[in-house]
């Protein structure tokens, strides 16, 4: 998929992040995430899922 932006006409839920997270969208699951937490400001668990996607795009950035 790829280029997921706020403005694109989905819903952002965190299901639809964790569809895109399972079928290897990490940066469009990324998107997703960094938008719900912006919404829900101060949720561990959508805190910790940009934590954890951010890390493994830094990863992949360095194994380019």
């Amino acid at each position: 998929m790829g280029g997921v932006k706020a403005t694109d006409d989905i819903f952002f839920t965190k299901t639809m992040a964790e569809i895109f997270e399972k079928q290897g969208h990490s940066e469009d699951a990324l998107t997703i995430y960094k938008i719900l937490s912006d919404s829900h400001p101060g949720d561990p668990a959508l805190e910790e899922k940009v934590r954890t996607l951010k890390a493994l795009a830094e990863r992949g950035r360095k194994k380019a």
